[in-house]
């Protein structure tokens, strides 16, 4: 799995020569599609390379659209303007400012996994199952690049083959692309194993192909015509999962937290991954998360303007108490003392004012951090170019590691506790409440929170679908899985959340006494910058003025 070895694979041709004088080389111009991608070896190296398509642990790909939800946010100081975390959205990309949204708009992997399926049919392989297999693993990875283009898209052209350069294919209809992906999903599962062994292991299987396909089906619960068909697909797809017991929930609070370090690296809870390669520092999101005083080894001088992401107040005023309530309806709860008895997930999701870390560049040295301006030391003051909102993040983030730009976790794309709240929220879209809810109250109780079938579904009046049940697995979701990925995008586009939740952003209390105080005035990042409002056409991103111009026959999406 080691995408090191596809260099070693490569830099072989140039070195082969003849025995008889190791000066002779091999003209590179000889390294052409015909002569390479004959052999399971050559085609294993090729499928290699197709894995770096997954979805990254990089702030560029699986973290965008969570800084366009209302958990957080990112300030842009570095001049790209590409994160979009104010909603200030744009066609065309304009130097300096403005970053086309076009990062699921991938048809440069499509055309390298369509070229990869045309070529494995003549390839020579020892054994028909691993063909079988390799194909399988490829159709997966364009299967979940389409699933992601119908969601952030809607209609988009369907290609599964070589096409010249000459053709300009029109957008697809998103139901027939969304069928597609399902197709294609059904047709691979039986040709993938539940697990592997050791030395596979991050590969495509089974359960990650049910998993894609759940999520697939729940996307689609907010565009499609027969909803029920979409919950009763993605209720099968998870049944699957879980009648395999081929995974687990790692036990505690400690199991939560170890999912984010190197502990969980092929865990019973991870579904499907992107693999930590040591080579090639797979795992950036500590160096670019970290908070600035806390740095370690060669980079500790580095990137003073790094964390510049922050939860946002709605977030964090959310989480309930270790009562279940939140804190705004639960009598114990002290503003004083704000982070004491909440939620555990809390404290290993998010970097809270006064929490204590290692010092920067001496770990035994403690330091603290303090993002009131009016604090001291407020090295992390917010209304400077650091964390916007003074919440910043912690998942995958590891101090003790010589650098952080060397974080060695694997990035988890799908943990088990998502096929379990998708399967919850599978049953409850179907009315079977009775039957969602233990499974609801195991990703719960598994972290040391009550369970809601002895204390009561939660009232939530922030971002209601109207469903008690579907809410309380919502609520769940976004307390499992901040900051690490695009749930909440995907929770808020199919059940059409935004103008419900989407609005002015605010950071920590201004209170220096109360720091967790619930009714008086907050500040606001970039002093007001990101109070962003919501348009329904948000619900489909717009197509880049570059492709259209590239291709006039694809049309861009209403309202854009």
């Amino acid at each position: 799995m080691k995408k090191i070895k596809i260099i070693i694979y490569i830099a072989s041709f140039t070195l082969l020569g003849s025995c008889d004088d190791f000066l002779d080389v091999v003209d590179l111009d000889t390294l052409t599609a015909t002569s390479v991608f004959k052999t399971e070896v050559d085609m294993g190296f090729a499928l290699n390379h197709l894995y770096n398509f997954l979805p990254g642990a990089d702030i560029t790909q699986e973290m965008v659209p969570y800084f366009w939800t209302d958990e957080a946010l990112h300030r842009n100081i570095n001049l790209e303007g590409r994160f979009g975390s104010d909603f200030n959205w744009s066609t065309v990309k304009q130097p300096g400012n403005t970053y086309v949204l076009d990062d699921y708009y991938r048809y440069d992997r499509i055309a390298d996994i369509n070229f990869f399926l045309e070529a494995l049919p003549n390839a020579e392989y020892t054994t028909a199952g691993l063909k079988e297999s390799h194909g399988a693993q490829a159709r997966f990875i364009r299967a979940l690049i389409y699933e992601r283009m119908v969601l952030a898209y809607g209609d988009v052209p369907l290609i599964t083959e070589i096409i010249s350069a000459d053709d300009l294919p029109s957008r697809t209809p998103r139901l027939e692309v969304f069928n597609f992906v399902i197709n294609e999903l059904n047709e691979i599962e039986s040709a993938l194993p539940l697990t592997y062994a050791s030395e596979d292991k991050g590969r495509i299987t089974r359960g990650a192909v049910n998993a894609l396909k759940a999520r697939a089906y729940l996307n689609a619960v907010g565009w499609h015509i027969d909803v029920n068909a979409m919950y009763a697909g993605a209720e099968a797809a998870c049944k699957s999962i879980i009648d395999s017991g081929v995974y687990a929930l790692a036990n505690g609070i400690n199991g939560f937290a170890s999912q984010f370090n190197r502990s969980s690296n092929g865990g019973s809870e991870t579904v499907l991954s992107n693999n930590f390669i040591p080579e090639f520092r797979t795992q950036p999101l500590a160096r670019r998360f970290a908070q600035k005083g806390s740095w370690r080894g060669p980079q500790a001088t580095y990137g003073n303007n790094q964390s510049r992401a922050g939860y946002t107040s709605d977030f964090i005023e959310e989480v309930q108490t270790i009562n279940g309530l939140f804190p705004k309806d639960d009598p114990t709860y002290d503003p004083a003392n704000p982070w004491s008895n909440r939620d555990p997930r809390l404290a290993v999701t998010a970097v809270l004012p006064g929490d204590e870390l290692p010092d920067k560049g001496n770990p035994d040295n403690i330091y603290v951090y303090q993002p009131h301006p009016a604090i001291l030391p407020s090295r992390d003051d917010i209304t400077k170019p650091s964390n916007p909102t003074g919440y910043s993040f912690r998942k995958y983030i590891d101090y003790t590691l010589d650098a952080l730009d060397r974080g060695d976790a694997d990035y988890k794309i799908i943990r088990y506790s998502e096929v379990l709240l998708m399967y919850a929220e599978a049953l409850a879209g179907q009315g079977k409440n009775g039957e969602a809810l233990p499974v609801l109250d195991q990703v719960r109780t598994r972290v040391g929170m009550p369970k809601y079938s002895e204390i009561g579904l939660p009232t939530v009046t922030r971002g209601t679908t109207g469903n008690q049940m579907i809410d309380a697995i919502l609520l769940e979701r976004r307390y499992e899985f901040a900051g690490e990925g695009p749930q909440r995008w995907f929770d808020i586009w199919r059940y059409k959340l935004g103008d419900q939740v989407i609005g002015q952003t605010f950071g920590i209390p201004q209170s220096t006494t109360e720091f967790g105080d619930l009714v008086g005035p907050k500040f606001e990042p970039n002093a007001g910058a990101y109070n962003r409002v919501w348009q329904d056409k948000f619900y489909l991103l717009p197509i880049a003025q570059y492709i259209m111009i590239a291709n006039p026959n694809i049309e861009q999406n209403p309202g854009w």
